[in-house]
């Protein structure tokens, strides 16, 4: 909601600045300038980008505007499920948890938690990890390692779009100078007619340049940095997955694994330790 309000608010502050004083808005139109920009950017985007980052951008730009949906209902979410998940194997061996983690959109147990539960990327981490404790082959170190690798690989693929988009954001300028020379070109051949019709050429060609700078700080940038901001916050809440889980690797009673996780979370969003107990002793009635 907090793009699209910018956006509208941007929009209009920039117009209604222009109108106040008399601005013929109609001078804005020029198609053939928005098909310089819009066009080279778009095909220098396509040169520089596999195809890859291409699809990404479209599904990074959705999720600016819908945000992250990672709150302080999330995380909350995630401390019980990790709870309930360590009380069950400090009860029942790590046997408990084996039919939760084949099939997780399936567990009961999973989706009593549900803005963990329908979050794909954060199932998939927290799920191979804990297939590691059935098998029997983690200890605390190795887990550590291989959380970091994973994190990282995801956090370096999160942030391909939004570098594609704040380097097409840079493009936008030149790309307006371009269509403003074009423009200026244009005028070349109507140095002989009347001033007014020089006037109108001169200020067709410096849409241009408007457009250029206007597109780039006004929007694409912002929401570039917005694409920053919803990838950080994706990665932010893998850490706190693995904090807990690795401090319960390492022989922690869940209630200190779950205090490693709760330290872990943005302060924006971080559960009190009265909260936290709450959280537990919720989950022990699960």
């Amino acid at each position: 909601m907090g793009v699209i309000v910018g956006i509208i608010g941007v929009l209009a502050s920039v117009l209604i600045g222009f109108m106040g004083p008399g601005g013929p808005v109609l001078i804005l139109l020029q198609p053939y300038e928005f098909l310089v920009i819009a066009g080279g950017i778009g095909f220098t985007l396509l040169i520089a980008n596999p195809g890859n980052v291409l699809k990404a951008i479209g599904p990074g730009l959705a999720g600016a505007v819908k945000g992250s949906g990672i709150d302080a209902a999330t995380y909350k979410d995630l401390l019980g499920l990790m709870g309930c998940v360590f009380d069950t194997m400090r009860r029942e061996g790590v046997l408990g948890i084996e039919g939760d983690i084949s099939n997780p959109h399936q567990s009961a147990r999973f989706n009593r938690y549900p803005k963990v539960a329908h979050n794909h990327h954060l199932m998939e981490t927290f799920c191979s990890a804990l297939r590691l404790f059935v098998d029997g082959v983690v200890n605390a170190f190795d887990l550590e390692r291989l959380l970091d690798s994973e994190i990282e690989t995801h956090h370096a693929e999160a942030l391909l779009a939004p570098t594609a988009v704040k380097a097409m954001a840079d493009a936008f300028p030149a790309m307006g100078i371009v269509a403003a020379v074009l423009g200026i070109i244009i005028t070349m051949q109507f140095l002989d007619g009347p001033p007014t019709e020089i006037g109108h050429h001169v200020a067709c060609a410096l849409v241009g340049t408007m457009l250029g700078i206007f597109l780039s700080y006004g929007f694409v940038g912002p929401i570039g940095t917005k694409m920053e901001h919803v990838a950080r916050e994706q990665t932010d809440i893998l850490k706190t997955v693995q904090a807990g889980l690795v401090s319960f690797a390492g022989g922690s009673p869940p209630g200190v694994a779950l205090e490693f996780a709760r330290k872990t979370i943005p302060s924006v969003y971080r559960p009190t330790a009265e909260q936290l107990e709450e959280i537990i002793k919720e989950a022990k009635k699960k």
